[in-house]
């Protein structure tokens, strides 16, 4: 037998490609992990921190919540300066959608105007 498959495969081309895989890999592996003793790990690889510090936590933060909720709602529906030396300025969302609204609006009469 010439170690075909009856379809023509050959079983034993793939048996020696499966274990030239298979030993690629562990050749790789086992390079990597002796590099990694011999050379030990990269420059820029991080050392661990010695004791990482317990986390800072709010035993009611509920009240800090909604203030500043309450800061952004004013900031939406407030209007004033942001930077008064370039002219920045912020207005409500509504009145600024009317101003856009007749802003294109006028554009488009202007245009319906010229031949």
């Amino acid at each position: 037998m010439s170690g075909r498959d009856e379809d023509g495969i050959h079983m034993r081309a793939i048996r020696r490609g499966a274990l030239a895989i298979a030993g690629g890999i562990v050749f790789a592996v086992g390079g990597s992990w002796w590099l990694l003793l011999r050379l030990g790990p990269a420059v820029n690889t991080a050392s661990p921190p010695a004791a990482m510090p317990a986390p800072r936590l709010q035993a009611a933060p509920q009240p800090e919540r909604a203030a500043y909720f309450a800061e952004k709602e004013r900031q939406l529906k407030g209007s004033g300066w942001v930077d008064r030396g370039a002219g920045i300025a912020h207005i409500p969302l509504e009145q600024a959608m009317r101003l856009q609204a007749a802003r294109a609006g006028a554009a488009r009469e202007q245009e319906a105007r010229q031949p």
